[in-house]
């Protein structure tokens, strides 16, 4: 039996995390099927959802976005260890497996990120969790961003603005795909980019969802 470290305690393990660690996962739990917030019970629609509707049309979510899920993303994410990556697509493509929809569309980064990081870590995510689906590379950066974080909703939305385009036509059904959804706001504008180019129904599946 091989014995490793675990990515999160560095304890010894015979998986990617000890049992422990994955014990402290938080699952999502009830939520709004269009937006993925946690609410009490789920629901089809949220009340901010009722007031404004989402340009994405449903939002799935594996894991709330609070200790240690941070630190399992960031240390994917930002320090390279793609082993967490995988521990994170297992968890999203167990919720991911029934939904019908013909392809996947990671959330890309500017090219100037892309050389900073070495990867795009949504690519990296939908190809753990595309199991069979077409993975399409059709939607791009126009331009470069500042990071999403430390940003309010209104600045994240701003910021995002006209940042996309599609080189291509899209099918009926797609599902964008990135590890964590806060505001929204990225995810909102890549869906409504995607349905000018022709998709009828745009699906978000992230990793992590921020209450």
């Amino acid at each position: 039996m091989l014995i490793q470290q675990c990515g999160l305690c560095g304890c010894p393990s015979t998986a990617r995390l000890c049992a422990q660690c994955a014990s402290l996962l938080p699952a999502l739990g009830p939520a709004c099927a269009r937006c993925a917030i946690p609410t009490p019970i789920a629901v089809e629609e949220c009340g901010a959802c009722q007031r404004q509707s989402p340009p994405f049309d449903a939002a799935l979510a594996a894991l709330r976005y609070q200790p240690p899920v941070d630190a399992l993303l960031q240390g994917f994410k930002f320090k390279g260890r793609l082993a967490l990556g995988v521990v994170a697509a297992e968890l999203l493509a167990k919720i991911c497996a029934p939904r019908l929809v013909d392809a996947l569309i990671p959330i890309p980064l500017h090219r100037t990120r892309l050389r900073e990081r070495g990867f795009n870590q949504s690519l990296l995510l939908a190809r753990q969790v595309a199991q069979g689906r077409p993975i399409l590379q059709f939607l791009q950066r126009r331009r470069a961003t500042a990071a999403q974080s430390g940003l309010d909703s209104d600045e994240r939305r701003r910021n995002v603005r006209g940042a996309f385009q599609v080189q291509g036509d899209l099918p009926p059904r797609v599902a964008l795909i990135d590890d964590v959804m806060t505001t929204g706001a990225t995810l909102a504008e890549a869906a409504k980019v995607c349905k000018k180019a022709g998709a009828d129904w745009v699906e978000v599946w992230v990793v992590a969802r921020r209450p």
